[in-house]
């Protein structure tokens, strides 16, 4: 469903990524592992389009999106769950949730009665934001802002869904908690790219996995195989 090839890209004069090539085959998880300062968010930027390519070509769905602005790729379904949650803080729950399925929804009339299966759906999931739905989402913890960052994307209804560190700044019951519902959604059969610094959570969910180190994919394959590999074992997983 996802192809790069040869992908470089980067901020100043310096590539952060550096011939970068993956694949991620419809109804898989993918996880990219790496150390803060690898490459990973760059990557996932740069597949997305908030980061223009120097070099390389995107593949999504046997087409080519290299170069095409951000709004296009998502509205091909491939959405981002960025680092950092990024929520709008004095919005509601709710209201957040509305704007990531924004553009399908009717330019005028009952916005949330158009969005009402999905709303279910990851009031289901996530069942702590149902009870918070009014709430302002800046009031809410870390934990509840990554589980509505989750929750907006899906109700883009993403093909592909790229989740950039979703561990970050959370405590460990948290994270478990959080990877319990990715878990759940790859199990559901949506297609996921991973980006995440905690290789044993990522490793235990995901189907295959890049492991990314200074710009570069140093070691690549199944997710079972790479949590015996003695140079991941003792790089990342103690």
């Amino acid at each position: 469903m996802l192809k790069a090839e040869n992908l470089c890209a980067g901020y100043g004069g310096d590539d952060a990524i550096r011939e970068i090539s993956i694949e991620v085959r419809e109804g898989s998880c993918v996880a990219l592992v790496g150390a803060n300062g690898a490459g990973k968010s760059t990557l996932v930027k740069s597949l997305c389009g908030l980061l223009a390519p120097r070099r390389g070509n995107i593949f999504f769905d046997n087409k080519e999106i290299t170069g095409l602005p951000a709004s296009e790729i998502a509205r091909r379904g491939l959405c981002l769950c960025p680092e950092g949650r990024r929520v709008f803080g004095p919005l509601t729950v709710e209201e957040n949730l509305l704007l990531g399925a924004y553009p399908r929804l009717p330019s005028f009339g009952p916005f949330r009665k158009a969005a009402s299966d999905e709303l279910k759906r990851i009031y289901e999931l996530f069942p702590k934001l149902e009870t918070r739905r009014s709430q302002q989402a800046g009031s809410l913890s870390g934990g509840e802002q990554q589980m509505l960052a989750i929750g907006r994307v899906l109700m883009a209804r993403p093909r592909l869904m790229l989740l950039d560190e979703p561990s970050m700044g959370l405590a460990p019951v948290v994270v478990k908690e959080v990877f319990m519902a990715i878990r759940s959604l790859r199990n559901s059969g949506i297609t996921i790219l991973l980006s995440e610094q905690f290789a044993r959570s990522a490793l235990a969910i995901s189907d295959n996995a890049y492991i990314i180190e200074r710009g570069k994919v140093v070691l690549e394959g199944a997710s079972t195989d790479l949590v015996k590999n003695p140079a991941v074992i003792e790089a990342y997983l103690g």
